[in-house]
């Protein structure tokens, strides 16, 4: 009997298995799941293979625990901290290369949600897929007008089964963060973070279609950056009907395609994209990997799949500007200060070594020419280094990192030599005046007016009130700024100290009136009641001394 929780006993048997099958039985054993294996320990064990093979194996298995496994294992495909070189690249696999829903069942879902069937919407429609993937299945079809477009269907029964595995894993990631070294290292809680975000956006195609519309209009000053755009009238929830933009991966584009072209100057205007979303607009595609980025019509690069797109709030989109120019300019310490600001720390977090630990990160990415390549890797390093001391960042810095390390493959397709820092640094303008029109639009202005106005009108009335209650006595602050347990502890300490020397100094003053005295009785030739005194001042004395000086200290 498994004994995390009896109600996702059947997920923890799978994960169970899977963990002792590719070694990690250790962490299994810790999750208190072994009684999943057999008493030989065989049940579960691969078969002998290269590691390659080991890493496809994996990544088939994962396939068949569901989307939220497949989207955590496609979020963690970019963490070269975590996983090695051959579960990244199989991990990679599950982005477009997932077993096809019959073209039957797409069928009925398309004349449910859209009320016709597809020889009545399309000219043509295409029953081999497109691509396929864990949420959804793409097929390509022409309008009744002629117009080419593609066909994107949610999977039946994928959200239900998505919700139920994303409650399991966010138990699962709780347990694993709590009870293990890697999680305390990985943060689970935060991948798993990552995958609610990114299930939440991609499962309702309604939201997907607002996506791309907000990205063409963001980007509409970008000549060669294209982005489909959905056919009104034919969206819903589980349906997106779109425009196709045609044209190969760029990764698969040969050498001598790429020769005639301006790759130089796709690769820029991608960079300054990219930035623009993240920097300026706060509306970012978080899933850049090459089946999304497709050479078209020869000279633009079309952007595709608008379900994984970000919103970043002002704050936090200004912070991450900040952290790139920190990593651009080298300075460790300020991008862990900056980190600080927009991270949750929990016990133990040590500021110091936490600063030490970034600075190096960052020195080490600045070794050779800091260019784009590099700040994906830059940044999953540096979220390992903040989690490893205590630090947990919003998952958008995850999904950040997923873009940039994606990013990658392209850039250096197109132009390996790209400078992103002079890109960086000059976008740091465009934020600044875009933040000082925010900040002096119509809008903001009319709004300080009315809350000085506002301010204007009801000071007079409250400095009344506070010298009213002042003449009156009635005058009462709160201030909770300190320990009153505390305050009171030191004053009733200080209270005992004087007393004890109000004690002593009237002993000693006694004892000298009684030397003066002749008496019979004598204890080291000096009156016995003197020589008592003096010696209990002395004592009491000594005592107070050694409190002064050492247990204060301590």
């Amino acid at each position: 009997m498994l004994t995390t929780l009896p109600a996702d006993s059947l997920h923890y048997a799978k994960l169970s298995m899977l963990l002792w099958k590719y070694g990690r039985r250790d962490i299994a054993e810790k999750l208190g799941w072994t009684d999943a294996f057999d008493d030989d320990g065989t049940s579960a064990q691969r078969s002998s293979g290269t590691a390659r093979e080991a890493a496809e194996e994996c990544a088939r298995d994962i396939e068949q625990l569901g989307t939220a496994y497949i989207k955590l294992a496609q979020i963690a495909s970019t963490r070269h901290d975590m996983l090695p070189p051959e579960y990244v690249d199989a991990f990679g696999r599950l982005q477009d290369d997932v077993e096809p829903v019959p073209v039957e069942e797409l069928e009925s879902i398309l004349e449910e949600s859209l009320g016709a069937k597809a020889s009545v919407l399309f000219q043509s429609f295409d029953r081999t897929p497109l691509a396929t993937a864990s949420i959804g299945q793409v097929h390509r079809a022409v309008l009744r007008d002629g117009r080419e477009v593609v066909v994107k269907f949610r999977r039946p029964g994928i959200e239900q089964q998505a919700t139920e595995q994303l409650a399991s894993l966010k138990r699962l990631a709780a347990t694993i963060d709590s009870k293990t070294e890697i999680g305390r290292q990985v943060r689970f809680r935060s991948l798993v973070g990552a995958v609610e975000y990114a299930l939440s956006r991609e499962l309702d195609y309604r939201q997907e279609a607002n996506h791309l519309q907000h990205l063409a209009e963001n980007l509409k000053s970008f000549r060669r950056i294209r982005i489909p755009q959905p056919i009104a009238q034919m969206v819903c929830s589980d349906v997106l009907v779109m425009e196709y933009l045609g044209g190969p991966a760029i990764n698969t584009v040969s050498g001598v395609v790429l020769n005639e072209l301006d790759t130089g100057a796709l690769a820029d205007e991608l960079v300054r994209a990219y930035l623009q979303q993240i920097l300026i607009d706060g509306l970012f595609h978080a899933d850049p990997h090459p089946g999304n980025l497709i050479l078209h019509a020869g000279n633009q690069i079309g952007l595709l799949d608008g379900g994984m797109v970000v919103n970043l709030p002002p704050l936090l989109r200004r912070e991450v500007a900040a952290l790139l120019l920190a990593f651009s300019a080298g300075e460790g310490e300020r991008a862990a200060t900056i980190a600080s600001r927009i991270g949750q720390t929990e016990v133990g977090f040590d500021a110091k070594a936490f600063r030490t630990a970034a600075s190096r990160v960052v020195a080490a990415a600045g070794d050779g020419a800091f260019d784009s390549m590099s700040l994906g890797r830059t940044l999953v390093e540096f979220l390992k280094i903040a989690g490893e001391h205590g630090l947990v960042l919003p998952f958008e810095m995850i999904l950040l990192s997923k873009a940039f390390l994606q990013l990658e493959t392209t850039l250096a397709r197109l132009n390996p030599g790209q400078d992103a820092k002079a890109i960086i640094r000059g976008y740091t303008f465009e934020l600044l005046a875009d933040r000082a029109k925010e900040q002096l639009s119509v809008g903001q202005i009319a709004a300080a007016a009315l809350d000085s106005a506002a301010l204007a009108s009801n000071l007079p009335a409250r400095l009344n009130e506070i010298t009213r209650l002042a003449a009156e006595n009635q005058l009462r602050l709160d201030i909770d700024a300190i320990d009153e347990a505390a305050l009171l502890a030191g004053l009733g300490k200080i209270a005992n100290r004087i007393t004890s020397g109000l004690i002593v100094a009237a002993m000693i003053i006694g004892a000298s009136l009684i030397m003066r005295m002749q008496t019979g009785a004598q204890l080291f030739g000096y009156p016995v009641l003197a020589t008592i005194f003096f010696l209990i001042a002395a004592v009491i004395g000594l005592v107070l001394l050694y409190q002064a000086m050492f247990g204060d200290e301590r």
